[in-house]
């Protein structure tokens, strides 16, 4: 057996390699979404996670490739939550998707601190990243909307225009909440929701019926 694949304690190489890097992303997690991002440097990120500073390199370039990385695994944790309701209708989908949105930033404030914060303005590549990863979730989101109208069904444009803008108004919302500590409680802000939305819809209606009868 070469060094490569021999085995120590019980674990090989590549799995004790895994274990460090796993180590490392929790120790990111941990830091960025406390102490922030620019506050943090390589040192901190290896004795939050108990290892030597040169283990760091084994599985990252740079602190911003952990905080790549780290980031790819907050917006998965928060892509289960905010896509995991159904529902029939539209509105029973919005809601659902803000009510993950919002349970999710308060059941993990450090992660929230990450994507709502931490995030925003590091780089180009990291803007891309935080970009993209919105786009998939308002793709998708967008895709749930559409299949429950039984009328006429956006072109591929406009369901992008709409994710945008659902994606872009969700993160407004729970930025301010958070900031607000966390006030009104969820179910009163998610009350407010339905209604403004109500309030969009009979509004649209009544604009419509008076353009019909020009």
């Amino acid at each position: 057996m070469s060094d490569q694949g021999r085995p120590y304690a019980g674990a090989s190489r590549e799995a004790r390699e895994s274990a460090r890097r796993e180590q490392l992303v929790t120790a990111g997690i941990s830091l960025f979404g406390t102490q922030g991002y620019r506050a943090a440097t390589v040192g901190a990120v290896c004795a939050e996670a108990g290892l030597n500073k040169r283990y760091f390199y084994e599985s990252f370039a740079t602190l911003e490739d952990l905080l790549c990385e780290v980031y790819e695994r907050v917006v998965a944790d928060l892509r289960a939550s905010v896509l995991a309701g159904g529902g029939e209708d539209a509105a029973a989908v919005l809601r659902g998707f803000m009510g993950g949105f919002l349970a999710w930033a308060q059941a993990n404030p450090v992660q929230a601190r990450v994507h709502l914060f931490e995030v925003l303005g590091v780089s180009a590549r990291v803007d891309e990243l935080y970009r993209r990863q919105g786009r998939t979730i308002g793709d998708e989101l967008a895709s749930r909307l559409s299949a429950t109208a039984a009328g006429p069904q956006l072109t591929a444009g406009q369901q992008r225009i709409l994710g945008d803008m659902l994606v872009g108004a969700g993160v407004q919302m729970v930025v301010d909440w958070v900031i607000s500590d966390y006030q009104p409680p969820r179910d009163e802000l998610l009350g407010q929701m339905d209604a403004t939305l109500g309030w969009i819809l009979v509004a649209g209606l009544a604009t419509l019926g008076e353009n019909r009868g020009d």
